[in-house]
């Protein structure tokens, strides 16, 4: 499991590195700088995820406090970029679009690594395809709703998806926990998830409370 949630920012890190070094080697020092900066940044992520992993086994709960949802989300999508460059996933996302920060009650480790989930789970489900596209959107209402659309083969079968060991992907591919997983870190600060099927392929929606003043009391 923690190889799985890792394999990620690892990716970014040895990406930024390569970039860092090809700046170096062409006289660029400001740019291999700001690669170093990121390395930096995933490192520090990596270290959060693995803390992340070990309250998730002994069942500890994250502080719940205010969090803003289009940073968490930012940071899962530069998380997942280099994974889904080169799976040739299309990511639609656009955070100037929403009027930043929208702030939610939750774990910001903990919901990063929900998004980081669903995002990987919708490349997973697409590959093979032509064609992969992941949308992001938020939609607000009595609380807010984050959906991940993929335009994958859809859930097989719905009321098991985040049942622990729940996959479909060949063995040796997966544990099938990261479903599982996400659905009780939402659970853990109060929200909800759901998976549905569409018309173009697989939905996750994943509501929160959005964060209130007498919250904090």
């Amino acid at each position: 499991g923690i190889s799985h949630e890792l394999n990620q920012p690892l990716m970014a890190i040895r990406q930024f590195a390569e970039n860092g070094a090809a700046f170096l080697d062409k006289g660029k020092p400001e740019k291999a700088r700001a690669n170093l900066d990121r390395i930096a940044g995933l490192a520090a992520r990596a270290a959060r995820i693995i803390k992340n992993l070990r309250a998730f086994a002994r069942n500890e709960a994250e502080p719940m406090g205010k969090v803003d949802v289009v940073a968490v989300l930012n940071s899962a999508v530069e998380m997942t970029e280099a994974r889904l460059k080169s799976d040739g996933v299309t990511l639609h996302w656009s955070p100037a679009s929403w009027p930043a920060p929208i702030w939610v009650m939750g774990g910001e480790v903990r919901l990063g690594q929900v998004f980081v989930n669903l995002i990987n789970n919708a490349a997973d489900a697409m590959s093979g395809q032509q064609v992969k596209v992941i949308e992001i959107t938020l939609v607000p209402g009595d609380r807010l709703e984050v959906r991940v659309q993929d335009s994958g083969p859809g859930i097989a079968d719905p009321d098991k998806v985040f049942e622990p060991f729940y996959s479909t992907k060949q063995v040796g591919d997966g544990m099938g926990l990261g479903l599982s997983i996400s659905y009780g870190l939402v659970q853990s600060f109060g929200g909800r998830i759901r998976g549905t099927n569409t018309e173009t392929g697989a939905l996750f929606s994943v509501e929160l409370d959005y964060w209130r003043a007498e919250m904090a009391a």
